[in-house]
């Protein structure tokens, strides 16, 4: 007999890994700050990344979570501006 399963959701959404191996407590110090954006982050914010850095939307997310990419600090740094603009925005 087979047993039928019921998904209890219909999509799974799994949390982005960031491809980066910390060895020092500076290294981890920062892996928990781009852990920290990426929980901040909301629907749109890579657009607004992208316009900022002026690389496309894609390649802003894949250098966000690729540490040892060219774009790397490019990205991280139009995320946090994005995110600052909304808090700025939110606050008044």
């Amino acid at each position: 007999m087979k047993t039928d399963r019921v998904r209890k959701t219909v999509k799974v959404e799994k949390k982005p890994k960031i491809y980066f191996d910390p060895q020092t407590p500076e290294e981890v110090e920062y892996l928990e700050t781009l852990q920290a954006l990426l929980s901040q982050k909301r629907y749109g914010d890579w657009d607004l990344a992208s316009e900022k850095s002026g690389i496309p939307r894609f390649s802003v997310e894949k250098a966000f979570l690729r540490v040892y990419s060219k774009n790397h600090t490019e990205a991280v740094n139009a995320l946090k501006a994005v995110i600052e603009n909304r808090r700025k925005l939110l606050k008044q």
